[in-house]
Parts: C-alpha cells; structure tokens; sequence
C-alpha cells in the first residue's frame, strides 16, 4: 500500500529519464551561477569600482 501513495505523489520531473534529469540539474546550477556572477558585477564592479553614489555625494556637497 505504501508504494502505490508513492507512485500516486510522483511528480511528472521523477517520471522523467535520468539524463534528462542530470542535464536540468546542471541547467538550473548554471544559472544560479550566471545569476549570483551577474550580482557580484553588479555590486563589485559596477557600485564599487565605478562608485556613483560618491560621485553623485560630491557633486551634491562639494
């Protein structure tokens, strides 16, 4: 009986094959690596190299 409530809960994603679920994973790691590189240029580079807001803080108060 337990194995058929496990069979009914199954998702469509655990009835795929295991390559296709091996190739989402790495997927969906490469894009939270893409996106956490993204914010890390975003901040690092972008807001701390370039830094607009002191510039915007000197123009303002001389």
């Amino acid at each position: 009986m337990a194995a058929n409530t496990l069979q009914k809960n199954s998702s469509r994603f655990d009835s795929l094959p295991i390559a296709v679920q091996m190739l989402i994973g790495i997927a969906l790691l490469l894009l939270i690596a893409v996106v956490g590189f993204a914010v890390f240029f975003a901040l690092d580079i972008l807001l701390l190299d370039f830094d607009p807001i002191g510039k915007l803080a000197s123009l303002i108060f001389g």
